[in-house]
């Protein structure tokens, strides 16, 4: 990679860093996704997880490996997902494919949160390795299905994981390097079942220590903020850990920014037969879950406005610039009389607000808000209001 270009990489992965780290810095729980969070189905984990033991040893050149990328493709669509692809290569004389399941964003659709788990198997049924993470990015998807986000979101199910990363390493290969594909951050999420009969209630939140080195402050201010986010919902505690041996390892090895989820009780049943429903925690992976989801509706930006602020049928406007540092200006179609205006975080409080009128100016200065995703809502006293998402990049 030419040294100019991974400067100037270097430099946006610590902005958008700091761009999340600062906007949940004295964050409470967000209530919109808390309701969301809320949804995690206990029953719906546990029937996906009966599922893939029946679909039986996943390993390549095997029947069970092929229906169980099926099965995927039929779960997303089922969850209103259109833009489903397969990523196929061939391993071993055997054709395989990762599962690529694409939700465009509505603020910064070139840039991409992957959150991605493999569901190849190995000497066994893998429902912990890795049923576990397949069941959990499954709940992360369909919950997020119909829900407006800022970034977009790639979900990924990973093929020959298990084999050395091949489905991963091939994806990196042949899509992410050659198109230098935007990805803000990398969630992988790995053999998150717990131990039966054990107090499973940490989750190992894990970061990049390995080189290059260029991406590993933010990988760790990304790893410090899930670890926030996971606390505010679920009730896992928290451990930090290095980063190693699975799909993400691929994609930080080209210099992309990586976190992921791994089990704090570590399980001896994995690469075994004996990696079944019985010897794991459907409860656990549940908290798990809801911990993913919460990151995920943060990290790509969920656009819905906390429920304090009933918003009526929209009236056209603009913002600009959008990215704005110093000052955010404003222009709206038909008005006449006064308005409020706010600037609403991620959490739901109001950072600033400010009354107009029709005559005024038509401009906020936002010079103290810190970098972040924020909404501007606007009230007008013929009781119409609107909404409006902007970028506060840092000052110049």
């Amino acid at each position: 990679m030419n040294p100019a270009f991974q400067r100037i990489k270097t430099c946006l992965l610590l902005f958008f860093a700091l761009f999340f780290s600062n906007l949940l810095s004295g964050q409470t729980l967000n209530p919109y996704y808390q309701e969301i969070v809320s949804k995690v189905s206990y029953d719906t984990i546990l029937s996906n997880l009966q599922k893939l033991s029946n679909l039986g040893i996943k390993e390549p050149g095997t029947a069970a490996l092929n229906n169980t990328a099926d099965w995927l493709v039929e779960k997303y669509q089922s969850y209103g997902y259109t833009n489903i692809s397969r990523d196929n290569f061939v391993y071993n004389g055997n054709q395989l494919s990762n599962i690529v399941v694409t939700k465009t964003g509505t603020i910064f659709p070139p840039k991409y949160l992957v959150i991605d788990g493999h569901y190849d198997t190995y000497q066994g049924p893998g429902i912990n390795d890795n049923g576990s993470g397949v069941v959990s990015i499954l709940e992360i998807a369909r919950l997020l299905s119909h829900l407006p986000c800022s970034l977009s979101i790639r979900f990924i199910n990973f093929s020959a994981e298990e084999e050395g990363l091949i489905g991963s390493q091939h994806y990196v290969d042949q899509i992410v390097v050659p198109t230098n594909m935007n990805i803000m951050l990398v969630f992988n999420i790995d053999e998150v079942g717990g131990v039966n009969g054990m107090i499973n209630n940490t989750i190992t939140c894990e970061r990049d220590e390995d080189t290059p080195t260029s991406n590993n402050a933010a990988s760790y201010s990304f790893t410090d903020t899930l670890v926030n986010l996971t606390q505010l919902y679920s009730n896992l505690l928290t451990k930090i850990y290095y980063a190693y041996g699975s799909d993400y390892v691929p994609f930080q090895d080209a210099g992309e920014v990586i976190t992921g989820f791994y089990e704090s009780n570590e399980s001896p049943y994995p690469h075994s037969p004996n990696d079944v429903l019985e010897n794991m925690s459907p409860a656990y992976v549940t908290q798990v879950a809801k911990a993913a989801t919460g990151a995920a509706l943060y990290f790509a930006g969920s656009q819905a406005v906390n429920t304090s602020y009933p918003l009526q049928p929209q009236e056209p406007a603009c913002i600009f610039p959008n990215p704005a540092s110093n000052e955010l200006q404003w222009k709206i179609q038909t008005i006449s009389g006064s308005y409020l205006v706010k600037i609403i975080g991620a959490n739901g409080q109001c950072i600033a607000e400010k009354s107009y009128t029709s005559n005024s100016e038509c401009s906020m200065d936002i010079s103290r808000i810190n970098a972040g995703l924020y909404s501007v809502l606007f009230y007008f006293d013929n009781g119409n209001s609107m909404s409006v998402r902007f970028v506060k990049g840092l000052n110049p």
